[in-house]
């Protein structure tokens, strides 16, 4: 009997053992050993709050009031949640579920029942108070499995919601650093529309002297309305920056504060980006798409282990009687146990079907994770090629500013020794307003793409703004 006994055990483990969820390995990619763009440097700075570095107080305050009232990051916080409601759910089946039952009610019973005693009143009270406990024994995995492919599904979220603190952040520095630059390029314009009004009235002045013809007063004043037309296009360009950057703040469209000039922002002397292997494990985006993939390949092993019967343990201990005066007395003890089980026979295809679904949804993720970490691959090598360019084209700009003001400066003395005409000077003129708002846009886009190459690269420094999210 014993032997029975300890048989029937050794079974009970071994089918409570059984998984038919496949063993997840992270997909096999060819990582390049390098970037484009070779660094003498092998360690990362991203892990640094790097909005900070740029040294303007004004962008810190923009970047924690972002963290705290963005509406999609509360979402995204609450999706997290939502997600952590749905694993308790799942995983609550791996223990046996206990709750109480009980009525009292007045029954009836025919008065031919041959199961009553001589006697007995047909038209009865009912008592019962008892607890129940189910728990389904998960020989095949079933209920592990769809445990596991909750908490993958939980952790996907937490990946989200820092990929959206990736996004807001660096949607916070590239907003304000345009609207530093519009608001340098509506100074330019402002300096140019200065100039070119006395130019204006200087060319009215000779005209009037019998100097020059009025065709060189016309040109003057095409040149100053052309000034003015791009003030009107900068002040519109101005409060929809400041408007997008309102809503990434969680407010209504407002004027957006000032700090630092764009020509005060620090910039780093350079940004080690690290290994590319190390930006499966830095970046949110990859991070998610592989709990998602993590996820389905659990969902699989749920879908095989639907093919298998379902074993489940019942029991009922509580008291019960037809007098309330003797329902806890030691006579009314009433207990039940046994197991249930079902097999599903036929299902139309719906076990197969869903067995199959759970399959291209993994495959799909595959793929997904794939592109994922390829596009991240492309995007760090963008940025980095971006922000050296971008601070080779400001010094580019900067001599290009230097040349045409000596040609200005030039023009206009011939033009007063009578060795050159009027549209030379307005030729020095429009090359020189358009090369100081290139300037201008250079210098906005080596801060511009700093924050690219950030973002691109992830880091420990979204980890550090979602935990002060989170204890804020």
């Amino acid at each position: 009997m014993k032997t029975i006994k300890k048989s029937i055990c050794f079974i009970l483990l071994f089918l409570s053992s059984c998984n038919f969820e496949p063993v997840y390995h992270r997909p096999c990619m060819e990582i390049p050993t390098d970037w484009r763009i070779q660094s003498d440097e092998t360690t990362t700075c991203a892990n640094v709050d790097w909005w900070e570095e740029l040294g303007d107080p004004v962008l810190n305050a923009l970047v924690y009031q972002a963290l705290q009232n963005n509406k999609d990051l509360k979402a995204a916080i609450w999706r997290v949640g939502e997600f952590y409601g749905r694993y308790q759910v799942e995983s609550s089946l791996l223990y046996p579920q206990v709750n109480s039952d009980g009525f009292a009610l007045k029954e009836r019973f025919p008065e031919e029942a041959s199961f009553l005693p001589f006697g007995f009143n047909p038209i009865t009270p009912h008592y019962r108070f008892a607890f129940n406990l189910n728990y389904e024994i998960d020989f095949w995995g079933r209920v592990r499995s769809l445990s596991h492919a909750a908490c993958a599904q939980l952790l996907a979220s937490a990946e989200n919601r820092r990929k959206v603190v990736l996004s807001l952040v660096s949607g916070v520095a590239q907003s304000y650093i345009l609207i530093r630059q519009l608001d340098r390029e509506l100074e330019v314009a402002y300096a140019t529309l200065k100039d070119r009004k006395e130019y204006l009235r200087i060319a009215k002045l000779r005209f009037e002297g019998g100097l020059t013809s009025e065709i060189e007063v016309t040109q003057a004043t095409d040149v100053y309305e052309e000034t003015h037309a791009a003030i009107t296009v900068l002040k519109e360009l101005i409060p929809v920056q400041e408007n997008l950057l309102s809503v990434l703040l969680g407010e209504p469209p407002t004027c957006i504060v000032r700090g630092s000039t764009i020509d005060q922002f620090r910039l780093p002397f350079e940004v080690p980006a690290g290994l590319p292997s190390e930006l499966l494990e830095r970046r949110p985006d990859i991070r998610e798409a592989e709990y998602q993939l993590i996820s389905a390949n659990a969902a699989i092993g749920a879908a095989r282990a639907a093919f298998f019967p379902k074993v489940a343990l019942t029991s009922l201990l509580g008291v019960e009687s037809f007098q309330l005066k003797h329902l806890f007395a030691g006579t009314s003890r009433a207990w039940a146990y046994g197991a249930q089980y079902l097999q599903q026979i036929f299902t139309g295809g719906r076990l197969t079907g869903e067995l199959y679904l759970s399959i291209a949804q993994k495959q799909e993720l595959l793929y997904q994770y794939e592109q994922t970490v390829l596009q991240a691959f492309r995007e760090v090598n963008d940025a980095l090629v971006g922000h050296r360019q971008a601070k080779e084209l400001v010094t580019v700009e900067q001599r290009r500013v230097a040349a045409i003001k000596e040609y200005l400066r030039l023009a206009w003395l011939r033009y007063y020794d009578g060795q050159t005409d009027y549209l030379t000077v307005l030729d020095a003129e429009r090359q020189l307003f358009g090369v100081e708002i290139e300037l201008t846009k250079a210098q906005g886009s080596v801060f511009s793409t700093l924050v690219d190459l950030y973002k691109s690269l992830g880091g420990g420094w979204v980890l550090e703004a979602d935990s002060s999210l989170c204890s804020g």
